[in-house]
C-alpha cells in the first residue's frame, strides 16, 4: 500500500509503503519503505511525497521505482514472506 504522510510545517511530505493484509490500514511509518524530497531535491508528486511506482511482478515479489533524488529513510528488502526490489530513477 501506497501511502503520503505529513508531519507538520517543518517537514517534507513523505512518500510510504507498507505490505500489511488486504483491506488493512497502515498505522505509523511504511514498513517497507519511507522518502521524502529532501527538501526539493526530488520533484513531489501529485500527493505531496517524492514520486513513485509499485509493481507486482508475482504475490511474492514487489518492486519499487522511486525519484533517485528522493531522500531514504527506510527501505527494506523483505516483508511478511515479500521479496522487495528497488529501481532509483533519474527523473
Amino acid at each position: 500500500m501506497l501511502f503520503q504522510r505529513d508531519c507538520g510545517a517543518t517537514t517534507d511530505f513523505s512518500s510510504q509503503v507498507s505490505v500489511i493484509e488486504a483491506g488493512a490500514t497502515p498505522s505509523g511509518a511504511g514498513n517497507v519503505f519511507v522518502a521524502d524530497t529532501g527538501n526539493g531535491r526530488a520533484k513531489a508528486a501529485d500527493w505531496g511525497g517524492p514520486w513513485l511506482q509499485l509493481r507486482w511482478r508475482s504475490p511474492q515479489s514487489l518492486l519499487i521505482r522511486y525519484d533517485k533524488a528522493a531522500r531514504v529513510f527506510t527501505r527494506a528488502n523483505k516483508m511478511a514472506g515479500v521479496n522487495v526490489s528497488y529501481e532509483a530513477i533519474t527523473r
